[in-house]
Order: structure tokens, then sequence, then C-alpha cells
């Protein structure tokens, strides 16, 4: 990876915290906010593969650990690095310029990151998780998800447009 394709990824990861952190509680759906670190590791591994899905899952989901959730440090890293992984397995047998894959994935990753988060964090003593609320929350996030990801996945388009790796793909 090239200095400027990393130091854009870095800094996609890190804006996509800050958004998180002190836009996203403002506005909520059905008093859930999406996740809009997860959508940003969702459109890296689907730009960059498995292997960067990996690396830049755990680093959001570090960030998430650390700025967003009060649950066990390391559960954040856990799934972002498993969604980031299993969406970068999946990109080669999607069709580069399919509008309907990234965002079938989008409301995928969202429930499947959501619920895993929730239900490993019970799994870890956490009481407030109900199974009502696990559904509840992973549905909203999935929504969410799926009506930000093309703004996401634009964004982080044109950026890897203006700052080429070697392993860019081109849609």
């Amino acid at each position: 990876m090239s200095l400027g394709r990393l130091l854009v990824t870095l800094l996609s990861v890190l804006t996509a915290a800050v958004l998180q952190t002190a836009l996203f509680p403002a506005l909520t759906l059905l008093g859930f906010r999406p996740d809009l670190l997860l959508l940003v590791v969702l459109a890296i591994a689907l730009r960059e593969g498995p292997a960067s899905g990996a690396v830049w899952g755990a680093l959001a989901g570090l960030l998430t650990d650390l700025l967003v959730t009060q649950a066990p440090l390391g559960l954040g890293v856990l799934v972002f690095t498993g969604v980031g992984y299993g969406v970068g397995q999946a990109r080669p047998y999607l069709a580069p310029g399919s509008v309907s894959a990234p965002l079938l994935l989008a409301f995928v990753s969202g429930a499947i990151g959501t619920a895993g988060y929730g239900a490993l964090a019970s799994l870890l003593g956490e009481d407030r998780v109900t199974s009502t609320l696990l559904l509840q929350a992973s549905l909203a996030v999935a929504l969410y998800n799926t009506l930000l990801a093309p703004i996401v996945f634009g964004v982080v388009r044109r950026l890897f447009e203006r700052f080429p790796g070697p392993s860019a793909r081109v849609d």
C-alpha cells in the first residue's frame, strides 16, 4: 500500500470515528445510530480484499471499543475484523459494477456485526442485552447502514481513485 493510500485510509477511518462519536448520537433511527466505522471497513474490504478488510477492521474495532461503546475491550476488534475479512472474501464473487451487492452487504454486515457484537457482549456478562433489543438494534443499524452505504462507498471510491494503490480495483 502506498503512503498516500495509507494516509487516506487512516484519515477515512479516523473521520468516521469522529462522526460516529460527535454527530451520529444525535441522528438516530428507531433509537439506534448507524455504524459508520463498520461501513468504512466494508468499503475498504470491497476495494482491497480480505487482508486489508481485517487490518482496517481491527483498527476500526479498537476505535469503537475505545470511543463508542462500553462493552469489554477487544469485542469490537473481534467483530470488525471478522466482518472486514468476510466481506473481503466475498469480493471476487461480486459483479464489479453491481449496485445491489454492496447495498445487500451493507445490510447484512450491519445486521451481523450488531448481532454478533451484542451476542458476544451478552456472553461476557452484559445483562442489558436482551434478544428483543438485539433484534431491534440489528435491523435498525442494518437499515441505517444501507441508507448511508452509497454515500460512504462513493467517498471511499473517490478517495481510492485519487490515491491509487497497487491493489486498487477499478469498478
